[in-house]
C-alpha cells in the first residue's frame, strides 16, 4: 500500500530535491492515516505532523504514505488489509517492522528519506533487514503530535535513509527546534572520532567484523560489554503492554474481529496489567538504566556497538509470533532504557544522545563502513 501525496508545501533548504516517504501512522494533511488498519483512516488528516512539516520546510518533498505492520505492533510488516511489504534488498525475506514500508521505500529507491516510528525497534529492525540506516531518538526528543500512538512513553519518530550522512542531515533539521538537542551533528560523513568523547566503545554480542576492524583502524579500543538482555526485556514488557492496552481500550476487545489476527492475539496478551505492576516495571527500568550507564562510566565507554538482529532474517511466510521477540533482541534495550540508537544495516550504535550515536556512525562511514548485511542463515 502506497498513498501518493501532492499537497504538502515544501521549502528550499538543506533537504531540497529529496523525496520523503512517511509511515502511515504519521499525519499528512489531506491524506488518511490508517495506521495499517481497516479501523482508522476514514477521514483525511487535518494537519501535518510537525516532524513531517519540519523536513518539508527544509526542502524534502513528501511523496507517499507507506505501509506498516498494523498499528505499528509487529516486526514482519505483513499486512492483511493493505498488502505484504516486500524486501527490495533480500527478496523472499521479511523487511522487518513495524516501519517496513519506510525502509522498503528507501531500499527500493522510491524515496531518499523516510520517517518511521520506533517503540521497541521499529526503525532499527527494518533498517537492518533491508540494508539501510535508521535513527531511534530518545523518548520525548521530538514532538509526537500527529503520530498515532502505540505505547506513548516509549514511542519515538526518526529518520531513515541510505547513509549516516543523510540521516544526520535529516536529524539536524528535526532537532533544530527541540530544546536540549542543539549539540552539533556530524554532517559530511568524513568525521573521525573527534566528534565523540572517548576512544573506547563497548561491544555486545557479535557485531560486524568489518566494523570492528575499522574501529581498530581509527585507534578505538573495543571493550567487551555484557548487557542483561533477558532482565531488561522482563522489566520492559509489562510497562509496554500496559500502555498499549490503554491506547486500544476503546476498540479492543470490542472490535477484535476488525484487527489483523496477528495483532489481536498480541493485544489479548496486554490485558489486565495492573497499575501496581506497571509502576514496578517502570521502576525496574529506571534502576537498570542507572546501572547500565554506571557500567559504561566504569568502563570509560560512551557508546556500545552490537548487532540489531538476534537471529537470521526470517523468510516470508514464517510465523511472526515464532520470531518477533528474537529478531529485535538487541534493539529492545535502547527503547527500554531511553537511549539513542543508530542502525547501519545490522550494526547498532547505542549511545546516551543522538549526537554521540551519529558521531560514531559518521566516523565509521567516513572510514568506509556501509550498511552491514543481515545474517540470512
Amino acid at each position: 500500500m502506497i498513498t501518493e501525496l501532492s499537497d504538502v508545501e515544501t521549502g528550499d533548504g538543506a533537504l531540497s530535491g529529496l523525496r520523503l516517504a512517511v509511515k502511515d501512522n504519521i499525519d499528512v494533511a489531506g491524506a488518511p492515516t490508517t495506521s495499517g488498519s481497516r479501523i482508522c483512516g476514514h477521514e483525511a488528516a487535518l494537519e501535518t505532523a510537525p516532524t513531517v512539516a519540519a523536513l518539508a520546510r527544509a526542502g524534502a518533498e513528501p511523496v507517499a504514505k507507506v505501509n506498516l505492520h498494523e498499528f505499528a505492533y509487529g516486526v514482519s510488516s505483513d499486512n492483511p488489509w493493505h498488502g505484504r511489504v516486500p524486501n527490495p534488498r533480500y527478496p523472499g525475506r521479511v523487511p522487518g517492522g513495524s516501519s517496513g514500508g519506510s525502509a522498503a521505500a528507501v531500499a527500493a529507491g522510491l524515496a531518499e528519506l523516510a520517517l518511521g516510528t520506533d517503540t521497541a525497534g521499529s526503525i532499527r529492525i527494518p533498517a537492518a533487514c533491508t540494508g539501510i540506516v535508521g535513527l531511534r531518538p530518545r523518548n520525548g526528543a521530538l514532538d509526537l503530535a500527529g503520530v498515532q500512538p502505540l505505547c506513548p512513553s516509549f514511542d519515538t519518530v526518526g529518520p531513515m535513509a541510505a547513509s549516516v550522512a543523510l540521516v544526520a542531515s535529516a536529524w539536524r533539521v528535526l532537532a533544530a527546534d527541540a530544546p536540549g538537542l542543539l549539540a552539533p551533528v556530524p554532517g559530511d560523513g568524513r568525521a573521525s572520532t573527534a566528534g565523540v568523547r572517548a576512544a573506547r566503545v563497548g561491544v555486545c554480542g557479535d557485531p560486524s567484523p568489518s566494523a570492528l576492524r575499522l574501529l581498530g583502524d581509527l585507534g578505538v579500543e573495543a571493550v567487551p560489554l555484557a548487557l542483561p538482555l533477558s532482565e531488561i526485556e522482563e522489566a520492559f514488557w509489562p510497562a509496554f503492554r500496559a500502555e498499549i492496552a490503554r491506547v486500544h481500550q476503546v476498540s479492543f476487545p470490542r472490535l477484535a474481529d476488525e484487527y489483523d489476527p496477528n495483532v489481536a492475539a498480541k493485544l489479548a496478551g496486554t490485558q489486565g496489567i495492573s497499575v501496581e505492576r506497571y509502576r514496578e516495571s517502570r521502576g525496574r527500568l529506571a534502576v537498570l538504566r542507572h546501572d547500565t550507564l554506571e557500567n559504561w562510566d566504569r568502563l570509560e565507554v560512551d557508546a556500545v556497538i552490537s548487532p540489531v538482529l538476534g537471529i537470521p532474517l526470517p523468510r516470508v511466510g514464517d510465523r511472526e509470533e515464532d520470531y518477533r521477540d528474537l529478531l529485535g533482541r538487541y534493539a529492545v534495550p535502547a527503547s527500554a532504557l531511553d537511549l539513542a540508537a543508530l542502525a547501519i544495516g545490522d550494526l547498532q550504535i547505542t549511545a546516551r544522545t543522538e549526537h554521540e550515536a551519529l558521531a560514531w556512525g559518521a566516523a565509521l562511514e567516513g572510514a568506509g563502513l556501509t550498511p552491514v548485511p543481515p545474517p540470512l542463515g
